[in-house]
């Protein structure tokens, strides 16, 4: 799958993208079908969503990044807010010249992408929410292991429960080690960003068409998630039978299907 980086407000940004490559520092080719922006969630990385862009490269214009401080992407931190990861988003869709973009957002990428659905209506066309929530709960004692994994004195542990029970032990590798690209700092720090976000009053401002997408077994975000399909006006949701949390690494192929049909159905 074709990667470049791109300089974003002053940061190495990589790219994965499909279709055909462009020289360094130009945009990919972006004009089959929708342009769709992959966001991942706490220390991820774009390359979570690989089996997903090639299921839409044939009707569409899928890309996903890796955000500053997550694996191959430049900078030591994590961005300090919800907020601001929202505005690093609108300012890469400025340097990919793209003026509309459908924002697909798992996990804490479904806050970013909701974040800029509010602050920048005009530029999201449509939001897909995988796994997401208009709040995630972050509690102090997983605050405190976190803190400590960062000064060397707990181990970085693998979430089994992040996963269903069916995912396979190639899924749940390839997971992890994407996983481990991403200093425990930036893990950390993202996980500080999240503490005292929320957009729970503001989910009737949403104006733009919804897909809310989540595991059938995500027992984390299974109650927010059914939050954002009852408050976004008009917002549509699938539950994907056998899914832990990441449906876009275990189950890319009925992802792909729940977006491909939503994006046929909207306005021209």
């Amino acid at each position: 799958m074709p990667q470049k980086y791109v300089h974003v407000d002053g940061v190495a940004t990589f790219v994965h993208h499909v279709g055909p490559t462009t020289l360094p520092e130009r945009p990919p080719v972006l004009s089959r079908g929708e342009a769709i922006v992959c966001l991942h969630g706490a220390g991820g990385n774009g390359a979570i969503f690989s089996d997903l862009l090639a299921r839409l490269e044939t009707d569409h214009s899928p890309l996903a990044f890796d955000r500053p401080g997550h694996a191959r992407s430049g900078g030591l931190d994590a961005l300090p807010s919800v907020a601001r990861m929202a505005e690093f988003t609108r300012s890469l869709c400025a340097r990919l010249e793209l003026r509309r973009a459908v924002l697909l957002g798992a996990s804490m990428g479904g806050c970013i992408a909701l974040e800029t659905a509010l602050v920048a209506p005009e530029l999201v066309r449509a939001l897909v929410l995988v796994g997401a929530g208009a709040r995630v709960s972050v509690s102090d004692a997983e605050l405190e292991k976190l803190r400590l994994v960062t000064e060397g004195k707990a181990r970085r542990e693998f979430n089994r429960a992040e996963y269903s029970a069916h995912a396979s032990p190639d899924v749940m590798r390839r997971g992890f080690m994407e996983d481990l690209k991403t200093d425990p700092r930036v893990v950390y720090g993202n996980a500080l960003a999240l503490r005292g976000w929320s957009r729970v009053a503001d989910l009737g401002r949403i104006t733009c068409p919804t897909l809310v997408v989540v595991g059938e077994d995500d027992t984390e975000m299974r109650a927010e998630s059914d939050r954002l399909a009852s408050g976004i006006p008009g917002a549509r949701q699938v539950v994907v039978p056998k899914c832990g949390h990441g449906v876009a690494r275990e189950q890319p192929e009925a992802l792909a299907s729940a977006v491909v049909a939503f994006l046929s159905e909207l306005p021209r």
